[in-house]
């Protein structure tokens, strides 16, 4: 991605119709990245992040959309960071109200929120979903990395896959792009979060079925499609969690 200003204090498309919402915040090391796909009068939110942050997050909403145009609220797992929001976005759509997409196991902590919306279980519904206009989201199972729930989600329309905790990273120097210094903190972000190589490398090889032109994680930077092969093989690769672990004596 050639270097370009960026105003972090907009959104960012980062693909058509299809935008970074979300905040730096030089004293967080794991910045969360909401997304917002806008399709016709119709839009979903993806990962809508936690409350000392609503306020940032849901201005760049609302300048891109009409709270009540927002359908879906996409959930890829029930971490506070990316989901601790969801009460307030709830009062923000209002009355009509939107249906809440994960996966069922998720749903046993989220509902500690105190959400109100319809939920749509994936796992129970062929793990895709419709729009009004037809398109597509396709969710994947990943178990485990790093929640038993964890879903990736996938739009058919644009190639993007939005991974959840894969292919997230710790920022200290963070940019919404992946730069240069992206890499090593995916890594450690990976060996601290993951449970093992075997269970990654599982992920790993389901998401490979997609034609995927660009990556937007819950944390870290967005991956564009020239670099992603070569962070499929690092994490590959890459020993995690119980892995690093020293052998327990006799």
């Amino acid at each position: 991605m050639a270097a370009r200003e960026i105003d972090l204090n907009e959104a960012v498309e980062i693909a058509p119709g299809t935008y970074w919402v979300g905040f730096y915040d030089p004293k967080v090391l794991l910045p969360s990245n909401p997304y917002l796909i806008l399709d016709g009068q119709e839009a979903v939110l993806i990962d809508p992040g936690s409350v000392p942050h609503f306020p940032i997050v849901a201005t760049k909403v609302v300048s891109l959309v009409k709270p009540e145009q927002i359908s879906t609220l996409v959930v890829q797992h029930q971490d506070p960071d990316l989901c601790g929001a969801l009460p307030v976005f709830e009062d923000l759509i209002g009355a009509k109200g939107a249906r809440l997409a994960t996966h069922s196991i998720s749903t046993y902590l989220i509902t500690y929120y105190g959400i109100r919306s319809d939920i749509y279980e994936v796992d129970k519904n062929g793990f895709q979903l419709s729009l009004a206009s037809g398109r597509r989201l396709r969710f994947v199972a990943l178990p485990h990395l790093h929640a038993p729930g964890t879903i990736a989600t996938y739009d058919e329309r644009t190639g993007v896959l939005f991974s959840g905790d894969l292919f997230g990273g710790f920022a200290e120097q963070w940019s919404v792009y992946a730069a240069p210094q992206t890499k090593a903190g995916v890594r450690d972000f990976h060996k601290a979060v993951m449970p093992s190589r075997e269970l990654l490398r599982r992920g790993l090889a389901r998401l490979k079925r997609f034609e995927i032109d660009l990556i937007a994680p819950q944390h870290g930077s967005v991956i564009t499609k020239e670099e992603i092969s070569s962070y499929f093989e690092m994490l590959w690769d890459l020993h995690c969690g119980w892995d690093l672990q020293p052998a327990e004596s006799a």
